[in-house]
């Protein structure tokens, strides 16, 4: 198979032309002339489109997901694992805004298998939140009608950070992810 360096840039060219065109109004001549070679040699490291969009979203929720498992390795107590969840999601979102973007707006055009394969990463996401939320109701920590919307509403709050978040604006992603944190636990932490 082609080799993985190359790979790796035609796919910062097309992510970068998916969210600035959008994936139906990029061709893979696009992609092409954007790493400075020709259509038909593209061929040789990805067979078509499709497959570029796909290795971008796989790839997104699986760093995403590894992200989560990292930061939360030595974290214990439902209030510290919260905290740290919405930092590493806020700091995700503003680092790799782009990918989350792209994922984002083109998830529905995902063929079959890699639109199952993002669909079962995004639930295992979510299941990792809810898991931390339980914990916390289960203790009298938090408080939350339905886990899974309370859950569904602080990630979506991390989700839209990618569509403002400048690198040069008046805050780092780690500041904003502390921020963020503080507004997770004051929305669930039982008075």
């Amino acid at each position: 198979m082609a080799n993985q360096k190359r790979r790796d840039q035609i796919s910062a060219a097309a992510l970068a032309l998916f969210d600035e065109r959008g994936y139906h109004a990029t061709g893979m001549e696009d992609i092409a002339k954007a790493v400075g070679m020709r259509a038909s040699s593209l061929y040789n490291h990805f067979h078509s489109k499709q497959e570029v969009l796909a290795d971008i979203s796989i790839t997104a929720m699986e760093d995403m997901l590894r992200a989560n498992a990292a930061a939360l390795a030595s974290i214990t107590g439902p209030r510290e694992r919260l905290a740290e969840t919405m930092r590493t999601h806020i700091v995700y979102h503003t680092t790799q805004a782009m990918r989350v973007r792209v994922l984002t707006a083109h998830i529905s055009s995902l063929e079959e298998p890699s639109h199952s394969i993002v669909l079962q990463a995004r639930r295992d996401y979510v299941a990792r939140w809810m898991t931390v939320v339980n914990e916390g109701v289960t203790e009298g920590i938090f408080s939350a009608p339905d886990v899974k919307i309370a859950c569904w509403a602080l990630i979506d709050m991390g989700l839209g950070v990618a569509n403002w978040y400048s690198p040069e604006g008046a805050y780092s992603p780690e500041q904003l992810g502390e921020m963020y944190a503080q507004f997770a636990l004051r929305q669930l932490e039982t008075p």
